[in-house]
């Protein structure tokens, strides 16, 4: 028996997209111009139904079955086959791909709204179709034409699926240190040779075919690899044989399953070891851009999207967490909360009363809806970064980005950590379901680039001397704590504080050493992502003020209230360990620590 409940978020979501971001006034934006109110919440709606009542029953008996590797084969838990074909005739995993590649034409926010939805529904079936929206659009957008025509689309219909194969046993985050090679052939294609380890969705039985985008050095006339960027390549290399002209599958291609990792978590999606032994390729570049930029370009254009998807992990479980837990604390009786006595009938009081409760909670929710709000910002933004052409906007969308993938991962498992502690020993047990959110909830913190890794993409940006990506961030904070009302002091002047804090720690980093540098980054990305969730309950407050509904007015004024006097305060600590430039960390011989 399992206890576990979920009910999505939609008047959040509602609320978010037609008060705090004004979708509906956004015509000047790409798949915007046709959507009203209305369309917002019937679609939403009817997404959160199909996620409840199709995905929902799986996540409990499909991490307890796990998937299965039979005769070289992967075997999902049950129900899974049955739902993936609900779930693509539903067309909800491709509502953000392009029309004419078959997908629903919506802007990216939507898509960042299924990401939740299916991470808090069924995050071991979701994993399986994780990339099908990122791949799809990039084939397109990097592809010849019959890429387009004969990979792009049935994968961003779902009839295929792809992989993201970048891991070998001996390199992950080094790239320079993977061994797997490219082979070109007489006739121009390529052959690929090599293991990659920790592929999701590897293999399944779901769809007919699945297309690995494998990144794989490139031999030089004397056969050799070496270790250098310039020598890696982006190739497509498809399960099952794809002919150029038709598209129809043919034999199958030399990808060899050659085991599936047992995990702590999400045990019902497949993480292969996949072999290729001289398995057919077709090199992908961005003609667009010259040098690594163009050779790596598929990659990037798949990790920003990956990211996104993985920061929406971490709000998921802190909702799926926070939901659960109140619930429990709303009927647990257990001793007298400190003051009034609040229930005079009852033996005891509920353990929602009690302070540490309450932190263990509101702190999550304060989490959950701030870094959501931030989350669907920051899709508003690319698309205006896009179609608008604004640099300052496009600079704030590459900060955030890493920002929110780690931020995001890191406060989502800490929130579900901090939710099974409200169940007691009840949280400590299978049936009651936060432990398997816990050990799923880790994961992100590792996926589409260890979180030490997005700190030094963060750290990068912010420090290099060409780009200052800080300012275009702080002024747009400052045009929002500008415009609220006079009565929102409270949540104003300590933001503030935090930014000049900020502002010097960066200025501060700009000036250690390479290595102090690196030793602080994670401290720096931390507090910008404080921040930016701050800035965001600023602008919640004020349109819920707007908006007029008192009962939605109050919530938000306490939860930005909770954020503020909870976790905004930890951004002067981080800052005074940035200043400190990690040097302790350093000191120690390799060998001695």
């Amino acid at each position: 028996m399992n206890h576990s409940t979920y009910r999505a978020p939609v008047q959040d979501w509602i609320f978010i997209l037609t008060e705090l971001l004004r979708v509906q006034d956004r015509s000047d934006l790409p798949g915007f111009e046709a959507l009203s109110v209305s369309d917002i919440k019937e679609l939403l709606g009817e997404a959160a139904r199909f996620h409840e009542d199709v995905l929902l029953p799986l996540a409990v008996p499909g991490d307890r079955e796990g998937a299965r590797l039979v005769d070289g084969r992967v075997i999902t838990p049950a129900g899974f086959p049955q739902a993936w074909a609900h779930y693509r005739a539903a067309g909800w995993p491709f509502i953000s791909v392009p029309e004419d590649l078959g997908g629903g034409g919506l802007p990216p926010l939507f898509a960042a709204i299924i990401s939740e939805l299916r991470m808090s529904t069924a995050h071991s079936f979701a994993m399986y179709g994780a990339f099908c929206y990122a791949a799809s659009t990039m084939i397109a957008s990097l592809g010849p034409d019959w890429m387009r025509q004969h990979i792009a689309k049935p994968i961003a219909s779902g009839e295929w699926t792809a992989t993201m194969c970048l891991t070998e046993s001996q390199a992950g985050s080094d790239l320079r240190q993977i061994t797997t090679r490219a082979v070109r052939q007489p006739d121009g294609g390529w052959r690929i040779f090599g293991e990659k380890v920790f592929i999701s969705g590897g293999d399944h039985d779901l769809t007919d075919n699945i297309v690995h985008v494998v990144l794989a050095k490139i031999q030089n006339d004397e056969g050799d690899i070496h270790p250098d960027l310039r020598t890696i390549g982006v190739f497509l290399v498809p399960r099952v044989n794809i002919d150029q002209m038709t598209g129809e599958l043919g034999s199958a291609n030399a990808v060899v399953v050659r085991s599936i990792e047992h995990k702590m978590g999400i045990e019902g999606s497949a993480t292969c070891t996949l072999g290729f032994e001289g398995a057919v390729g077709w090199r992908i570049i961005d003609e667009k851009a010259s040098g690594l930029a163009s050779t790596m370009g598929p990659m990037f254009f798949l990790m920003n999207k990956a990211r996104v998807s993985t920061a929406m992990s971490g709000v998921a479980y802190a909702e799926l967490a926070y939901q659960n837990a109140s619930n429990y604390a709303r009927n647990r009786l257990a001793g007298r909360a400190p003051g009034d006595t609040k229930y005079p009938d009852l033996p005891s009081d509920p353990i929602i009363a009690h302070p540490d409760i309450r932190r263990l909670l509101l702190c999550s929710r304060a989490f959950a809806e701030g870094a959501r709000a931030l989350a669907l910002r920051v899709s508003i933004m690319q698309s205006e970064a896009e179609a608008l052409g604004s640099a300052p906007t496009r600079e704030i969308v590459e900060l955030l980005t890493p920002v929110m993938k780690a931020y995001f991962t890191d406060k989502g498992f800490e929130s579900a950590n901090n939710c099974l502690q409200a169940l007691g020993g009840y949280g400590y047990i299978r049936d009651f379901g936060l432990e398997q959110m816990v050990r799923n909830a880790r994961v992100g913190q590792i996926y589409e680039g260890a979180n030490g890794i997005q700190a030094r993409d963060a750290m990068r940006m912010l420090t290099d001397a060409d780009v200052d990506v800080s300012t275009p961030f702080m002024m747009r904070i400052e045009e929002s704590l500008a415009s609220a009302h006079s009565g929102a002091d409270e949540l104003v002047s300590p933001i503030r504080t935090a930014m000049s804090a900020l502002v010097d720690a960066t200025t501060c980093a700009r000036n250690l050493k390479a290595d102090s540098r690196a030793a602080v980054a994670y401290d720096l990305m931390t507090a910008y992502g404080i921040l930016a969730i701050a800035w965001t309950w600023v602008d919640l407050v004020m349109a819920a003020t707007r908006a007029g509904d008192t009962a939605t007015v109050e919530a938000k004024r306490v939860l930005a209230r909770v954020w503020m006097q909870s976790e905004l305060p930890l951004v002067h600590a981080l800052c005074a360990r940035v200043a400190n430039g990690g040097t302790a960390l350093l000191e120690l011989q390799d060998d001695l620590v």
